[in-house]
């Protein structure tokens, strides 16, 4: 821009100069500028057009940690070569790309980016810059093509001690709710009161009197997460911490489900049921909330807490994954009397002190450090 404005600048002078002067040589520069003009506007616009982009991503969801490759294919389609190429793909991590290009030149330039968060990131559109050999013009055009680029958390293949409120496939209950229709465990006469769907009417009609069908009492065992997302919480946090509790929630959440152990991740701010999963295809549903779920909120996680706790039936389990075990939590838990089973997954990269130890297990409530866990899964892949 510098340049054409010096050069338009020197051009309207020696116009005038002319003019005024009537002088040959200031006519000849007055027509050279102008050409030099013209010819640059003309290399520029042509050059803009011709030149064509392409992106090749290898995939477009990864983990945490991860690499993800992709390269960005130019060609120049112009008999002419290209001096000033510039490519913004608009990416933070890296800056515009500066290159020339031959005549009907491809060049294939590759990028490899690490990903430290989780989140959903773009690559793209891209900017294409392009200027005439003297620099005097500049064109651009935009590439609107957008790659989104989806990276989740890690989810550990680790096992879980978890109090369950039962073993694993089953409990025995008496809540109505729970009647497991498939299994017939007795008969008997009927009473008073006995809903008429029970009664087994061909049994009823060869012994003349009345029987009803008992059921046996059946129900899933559920494991209720709650993810403290307090953000006083991580005050202090450089992002890590966020993430290590990221992934202790979706590893949590692959073990149940991979062990028949159906789910429910609670949402912090209505304490209302974000994900109810049973199956291990539901798994991506989880794996989709921990995109959307960070610690921004002011309520603290230990009146979650307790609101959530008051709308629990008996015989469920829960389990807390929080950075952070204070007295305001401590005290919360104390006041949870409902029978209930609690795991506490401890995500902080500081250790727990013994006191806070020995009191949540004098409570019958076990803890667990996530930083224990996956760190023994990374030594156990180095011995490997």
């Amino acid at each position: 821009m510098r340049n054409f404005i010096l050069l338009l600048s020197f051009t309207i002078i020696s116009f005038l100069f002319a003019i005024f002067t009537s002088g040959e040589i200031l006519y000849y520069i007055f027509f050279v500028n102008v050409a030099l003009l013209s010819l640059s506007f003309l290399y520029a616009a042509i050059a803009i057009l011709s030149i064509s982009i392409e992106i090749d991503i290898d995939s477009t969801e990864i983990n945490v940690d991860d690499k993800i490759k992709y390269s960005i294919k130019i060609k120049n389609k112009f008999f002419l070569p290209l001096a000033f190429v510039s490519i913004d793909e608009n990416n933070r991590k890296f800056f515009p790309i500066a290159t020339n290009l031959n005549s009907f030149q491809k060049k294939v330039i590759k990028r490899n980016v690490l990903f430290k968060k989780r989140g959903i990131y773009t690559v793209g559109p891209i900017v294409i810059k392009v200027k005439d050999p003297f620099s005097i013009f500049q064109m651009k055009k935009t590439v609107n093509r957008q790659y989104n680029i989806v990276v989740y958390p890690k989810a550990y293949d680790i096992p879980f001690d978890l109090p369950l409120a039962s073993d694993v496939g089953g409990f025995a209950s008496r809540a109505k709710q729970f009647e497991d229709y498939t299994n017939l465990a007795n008969l008997r006469e009927y009473v008073d009161g006995d809903s008429l769907k029970k009664i087994h009417w061909r049994i009823s009609a060869k012994l003349q009197k009345l029987y009803v069908k008992e059921y046996q009492y059946t129900a899933l065992s559920e494991v209720n997460i709650l993810w403290d997302l307090y953000k006083n919480h991580y005050k202090a946090d450089d992002g890590n911490i966020d993430e290590m509790t990221a992934e202790c929630v979706l590893s949590l959440a692959k073990y149940c489900l991979t062990n028949g152990i159906p789910v429910r991740l609670v949402d912090y701010e209505t304490n209302k049921p974000l994900a109810q999963c049973s199956r291990v295809k539901d798994f991506s549903i989880i794996k989709f909330w921990t995109l959307k779920l960070f610690p921004i909120y002011e309520i603290d996680f230990d009146r979650k807490l307790l609101e959530y706790v008051s709308g629990l039936p008996r015989d469920f389990t829960m389990a807390i994954v929080t950075p952070s075990i204070d007295e305001k939590l401590l005290a919360a838990l104390s006041q949870i009397n409902i029978n209930q089973n609690i795991a506490i997954f401890y995500t902080n990269k500081d250790r727990l002190d013994e006191k806070t130890k020995n009191r949540l297990g004098n409570s019958g409530i076990k803890i667990t450090s996530w930083r224990d866990m996956y760190e023994s899964v990374h030594m156990e892949v180095q011995h490997n």
